[in-house]
């Protein structure tokens, strides 16, 4: 009786400890905010994630909206995004200027765990 206590204590302890080692890194929040509308254009795109980030293997394209279906996307990201080195959950990526409209941003990113997960998020900056 013993033996199977403890079976089904491990059991349970793998089963409620287990999915936090299969996570992939989640948004948390960004600013621009998702689906935030702003009377001017954002400078640079913050992302903060639920996961460490490795640095270098992260991609962040921003594109206006209508190319969504288009397969090359006109990209006012600038360079690579760059994980902040005093909180690996939180990464930038500085824009070109923006005109008014609406944007995707996409991204794809590495954590320390070896799992790559995309995402995207929209803004839109209004015609001042």
């Amino acid at each position: 009786m013993r033996s199977f206590r403890i079976a089904c204590l491990s059991l349970l302890l793998t089963l409620t400890v287990a999915p936090g080692a299969w996570a992939h890194a989640r948004l948390l929040r960004s600013l621009p905010k998702a689906d935030s509308e702003l009377s001017t254009a954002p400078k640079r795109i913050e992302l903060w994630f639920s996961e460490l980030l490795e640095d270098g293997f992260n991609t962040v394209k921003v594109f206006p909206s209508a190319d969504l279906a288009v397969e090359k996307k006109r990209n006012f990201a600038k360079d690579k995004p760059q994980v902040d080195s005093a909180d690996r959950t939180h990464m930038v990526v500085d824009l070109a200027p923006l005109p008014p409209g609406d944007y995707v941003i996409e991204w794809r990113v590495l954590s320390r765990d070896g799992h790559s997960a995309p995402g995207r998020a929209t803004f839109r900056v209004r015609t001042p």
